[in-house]
């Protein structure tokens, strides 16, 4: 009898730790985007598409995002679990008091640039005054522009900027309604192949070849979750980093996993857009540290160049803004 009931407990126990982990794979996050899913997210889409992120107890859904501020937002309101965001908006939420980290680099190279149509008068940066610039309002590139203007040694304000929506930009510049634009130099297969479609030939000032270069888009998450939950950020930022260092080594079957996701972005297009990203991600210091890795100097330079030209009240330390305690060494080889 005795041996009976110690098999229904034990029966019991086995269907309740058996719920238990069920319940724990099935547990539900949101990843927040930065904007609407493109070339530069390939690495979640292949962590999700390889099931990598369910394997480990994370049933992940992916949403687009509005732009870094807003998701800074969202992770700081819980309304997102883990989110892609720029370092500029990460350093601006921090000093208004949104408590965000940044747990790994993504895009390790500043990827803002200028573009224009070549053959309109624009040469070198210095011909940027007197033009018209089109821009969305509050975007980091915007808002870096006088750190721009500064290390090519121009005068920014003699730049006149037209506000428009990020659709609006690449179509404004090939039918000549703008000057130039300012945007990320992933857009620019978009930005070359429409100038194309035009008869146009297009030039580019990128900001890191003249001296503005600080850490770009990363992986973020709330100070609580870090709390929290320690064991889920370490599997969304490992197994993300993973994601990206497999679409290195193996970007035409990234290319196809991302398309069959957002069928209407583009396969070839969003393929030819990763070729940039890939050169940002896979930096000096990726290739010596690992993919993801933040360097306390670098980081450093990024606060104090948002303090200049951004609106950061406040004292701002590296160690607020980001941790390497979750990222583990991943290597990518191309």
């Amino acid at each position: 009898m005795r041996k009976i009931f110690r098999l229904k407990a034990l029966a019991i126990a086995t269907i309740f730790l058996f719920e238990g982990v069920i319940a724990h794979a099935q547990e539900k996050y949101t990843l927040a985007l930065n904007w609407v899913p493109h070339a530069i997210h390939y690495g979640i889409y292949v962590a999700q598409a390889k099931g990598w992120y369910r394997d480990n107890g994370l049933n992940i859904e992916i949403q687009r995002g509005n732009g870094s501020a807003d998701t800074v937002k969202r992770i700081a309101n819980g309304s997102a679990e883990f989110g892609l965001a720029d370092a500029a908006s990460i350093v601006v939420g921090r000093s208004n008091g949104l408590n965000v980290k940044l747990v790994a680099a993504v895009i390790g190279r500043a990827a803002d640039a200028i573009y224009f149509v070549k053959n309109s008068n624009i040469k070198t940066p210095k011909d940027l005054e007197g033009k018209t610039m089109g821009a969305q309002a509050g975007e980091t590139s915007l808002n870096l522009l006088p750190a721009f203007a500064k290390s090519a040694g121009i005068d920014y304000r003699k730049i006149e900027i037209v506000p428009m929506t990020v659709p609006s930009k690449i179509p404004s510049l090939v039918l000549r309604k703008v000057d130039t634009i300012v945007t990320f130099n992933n857009e620019e297969p978009m930005v070359i192949d429409a100038g194309k479609k035009a008869g146009l030939k297009i030039g580019r000032f990128l900001f890191a070849d003249y001296g503005v270069d600080y850490y770009s888009v990363g992986l973020i998450v709330s100070d609580s979750m870090l709390a929290k939950n320690p064991k889920a950020v370490s599997v969304f930022v490992n197994e993300t980093m993973r994601g990206y260092a497999y679409a290195i080594e193996h970007p035409e079957e990234a290319a196809d996993i991302f398309a069959k996701i957002n069928p209407a972005s583009g396969r070839d297009l969003m393929l030819a857009q990763w070729r940039f990203v890939q050169a940002n991600i896979l930096t000096t210091t990726a290739r010596e540290h690992g993919l993801g890795y933040i360097d306390e100097g670098k980081m450093a330079k990024t606060i104090a160049l948002m303090k200049e030209f951004q609106n950061v009240t406040g004292d701002v330390k590296p160690s607020d803004i980001y941790t390497m305690r979750f990222l583990k060494r991943i290597d990518a080889h191309r």
